[in-house]
């Protein structure tokens, strides 16, 4: 069994080429998942509703009480019928743990036993998160028209966010809103460095009046994002007269919203009142996983105005919710490679899309797979660990 620590796994994921093939391992793994060839157990949760706080939680020294508590571990696992391994992924963060962690654990489905033990620290799961919203940016998001970008929070996965965009549209322009202060400054800062222009808003709500794609990055469990904001049913529009353009704001261009921060039961970032929008306005409601949606994504919460007016079948809370890998499998010529021709929204003229990604192990799987391959091609061989069998990483 290879041991394999950080420091080996960031050279050989740190580079464009690994990047743009991770976009491209994603969107095959969104279709294997929706074709029936993954079989995962359920998701454990611990540290995060209805269970018990970490002792983490317990106010001291290092402990800010005015702080939110979003402490929680996921452990996620499963295997491609057909391949060569099974994985088990440990992931931990939010407040007040110190840093995210975690680890992936890959075993031979012939033998059942540790080929690799990833020590990513979490880095991987940013890396799979990011490029699933490039899979659904380039899928669903008016790629070609956008303006600006909206990001919503400033921790390290709206960094990962904007890092993986850059493979898939030529915007560099972001809006961003955070709630504290010095985290939006640092957020700027760095984001700049990496040669986006960043503005900062005031309201969450300036990202839905002004950018054609936004990302949710963030881990609260009461909506943030069209929380009083006025629109009408039919249209999706803001009745704020005219944009800082001067258009009518009947002529706003295709919106996409890609959901990134429910992953756990009682989270949500996404206003009741704006998902009933754009549903009765005719726009696609997508997911990674349908029975995860409603578990512990953007759609567990249900609402009577749903018209459910697509032809899609409901989840167990009433949304008529597409998966994403079947969109791209019933629509195999946007898988084409060609990156301009991997996109829905230009066919349907959808006035909005949203994207709720709660995380499926078929991601873990897929960067494993290029991880493990990545290292046993480079120099970097690994350290042996104490557990024996089953060959190299």
């Amino acid at each position: 069994m290879k041991i394999h620590q950080l420091e080996e796994i960031e050279k050989v994921t740190s580079t464009p080429e690994f990047e743009n093939a991770l976009i491209d391992a994603i969107a095959d793994g969104f279709v294997a998942f929706s074709a029936g060839k993954f079989n995962a157990p359920p998701i454990q949760t611990m540290g995060a509703p209805p269970m018990g706080k970490f002792s983490c939680a317990d106010v001291g020294d290092n402990v800010d009480s005015s702080k939110e508590y979003a402490a929680q571990v996921c452990i996620k696992s499963g295997y491609i019928t057909g391949a060569d391994a099974f994985v088990v992924k440990v992931a931990s963060g939010g407040y007040p743990l110190p840093s995210n962690s975690g680890c992936i654990q890959v075993f031979s489905q012939k033998t059942g036993k540790m080929e690799a033990l990833l020590m990513d620290e979490g880095i991987l799961t940013e890396l799979r998160t990011a490029a699933a919203g490039a899979v659904a940016a380039l899928c669903l998001a008016p790629v070609d028209d956008i303006k600006q970008i909206g990001m919503l929070g400033t921790g390290i996965q709206a960094r990962y966010q904007l890092r993986f965009l850059k493979h898939v549209t030529d915007c560099r322009d972001v809006l961003v809103y955070g709630r504290t202060p010095e985290n939006v400054t640092k957020y700027v800062e760095d984001c700049e460095k990496e040669g986006w222009t960043v503005t900062v808003v005031e309201q969450p709500n300036d990202l839905l009046d002004n950018c054609e794609l936004i990302v949710t990055t963030t881990s609260s469990r009461e909506p943030v994002l069209g929380v009083d904001w006025k629109y009408t049913y039919d249209s999706l529009t803001p009745k704020y007269g005219t944009d800082p353009e001067g258009r009518p704001r009947g002529e706003i261009p295709l919106q996409h919203i890609t959901c990134i921060g429910s992953d756990a039961p009682g989270k949500a970032e996404l206003s009741l009142d704006l998902l009933v929008a754009a549903e009765r306005a005719g726009g696609w409601l997508v997911a990674d996983s349908k029975a995860q949606t409603a578990e512990r994504g953007e759609f567990q919460r249900t609402d009577p105005r749903i018209l459910g007016h697509r032809s899609v079948e409901p989840t167990s809370t009433g949304w008529r919710v597409a998966e994403l890998g079947k969109v791209l499998q019933e629509n195999a010529h946007i898988m084409s490679r060609s990156r301009g021709e991997m996109n829905i929204s230009k066919q349907e003229k959808m006035p909005i899309s949203i994207f709720d990604s709660s995380g499926v192990a078929v991601q873990d799987c897929v960067i494993a797979d290029m991880v493990c391959s990545a290292l046993a091609s480079s120099k970097e061989g690994g350290k042996e660990g104490v557990v024996g069998g089953g060959g190299g990483g």
